[in-house]
């Protein structure tokens, strides 16, 4: 068996989330070794110590001790031979393809999805439009992928506010993006204003609001076998979105392990994260995020390197599943180190 790096960090919004997923997946790995990627780009090898005891990651940036080993990812592989990677990271960097393209071409063993399944996965509008071609239930949506000139504001805003009058609420999200950033519930005009604004800092996606229960749904290959773990619902206050800080800091909204569903139900959602991870063509381990509607479940979206802290939803659903978490890392492992043969 190969030596196992840990890679977590990065340049994403989503750094301090990584390393927290970091020291929760450390323990379960046998003598790994623990690269940082830090906001920079520049990677570092960090004792499994210091990695442990890094106080309050969700607000604290990791200062390594140590100089850099390289000055990028690229110009560190050739000290990956022999070597397999556990992919820590999430958002834009490590979710988006490029690091699981570099690793393939590379040949070095790897966690989590493909190159092409991240691609697919990060971007909400392809993701879409897969799911449409598979017959997966989707909200009605309206695109707005614009160039960022005063011509292209003025006409995407027209549209957005059409969009807006016509549904009366609508939910707005970057194209790409992890850990619901830049996540807009519209009710009202002044809402529908901070939206629009963030609409000059990512390619955007407008939706229409389902109503129902929001849900999410783990699948991950065991022993060979794909298999859907018990759906988390997430209950917010009144007001809240599950943002940045209703995830990771517990600020307005309530998480349940199992979801209080009748069996049909969650027999509807695990299929639906079933479908979507073999139509995405995931490898590994996914999390399939859907709102339950009268009509049944409707797809959000699709993470190919969910979050792994303690708190996160795939660790919770292992557990009331009775699988540990170092049988799931093991299995992880194994898949890396089989996905070239």
């Amino acid at each position: 068996m190969n030596q196992v790096v840990l890679l977590f960090g990065g340049t994403s919004d989503e750094k301090l989330v990584s390393t927290a997923s970091a020291q929760n997946i450390v323990q379960y790995l046998y003598n790994p070794v623990a690269w940082f990627i830090a906001p920079t780009g520049e990677v570092y090898d960090v004792s499994i110590n210091e990695l442990q005891h890094h106080p309050e990651p969700f607000k604290n940036l990791l200062q390594p001790k140590n100089p850099p080993l390289a000055k990028s990812l690229p110009q560190a592989l050739p000290l990956l031979k022999n070597k397999t990677v556990f992919i820590g990271l999430h958002g834009t960097e490590g979710e988006d393809g490029k690091f699981q393209k570099l690793f393939e071409e590379n040949h070095v063993p790897f966690t989590g999805s493909g190159s092409a399944s991240s691609a697919l996965c990060f971007n909400k509008l392809l993701t879409k439009e897969k799911a449409r071609q598979a017959r997966i239930p989707l909200a009605n949506q309206l695109e707005l992928d614009l160039a960022n000139t005063p011509e292209a504001l003025s006409l995407q805003e027209k549209k957005l506010l059409d969009f807006f009058q016509q549904k009366k609420k609508i939910v707005v999200k970057p194209v790409a993006s992890g850990s619901s950033f830049g996540l807009h519930i519209v009710t009202n005009s002044m809402q529908l204003e901070n939206a629009f604004k963030d609409l000059q800092r990512w390619d955007m996606l407008a939706e229409e609001f389902v109503e129902g229960r929001e849900l999410t749904v783990g699948v991950f290959d065991f022993h060979g076998e794909l298999r859907a773990l018990p759906a988390s619902e997430v209950i917010l206050e009144l007001g809240s979105n599950f943002d940045y800080e209703g995830k990771y800091l517990g600020r307005g909204s309530k998480e349940i392990t199992p979801a209080e569903l009748s069996p049909d139900e969650m027999k509807q959602c695990q299929q639906l994260a079933l479908q979507s991870h073999r139509t995405f063509s995931c490898y590994g381990y996914s999390r399939t995020d859907m709102i339950l509607t009268a009509r049944g479940p409707v797809f959000l979206e699709t993470n190919t390197l969910p979050g792994m802290t303690k708190a996160s939803f795939f660790p919770q659903q292992l557990e009331v599943e009775k699988i540990s978490m170092k049988t799931f890392v093991d299995e992880m492992i194994m898949l890396a180190e089989n996905r070239y043969r």
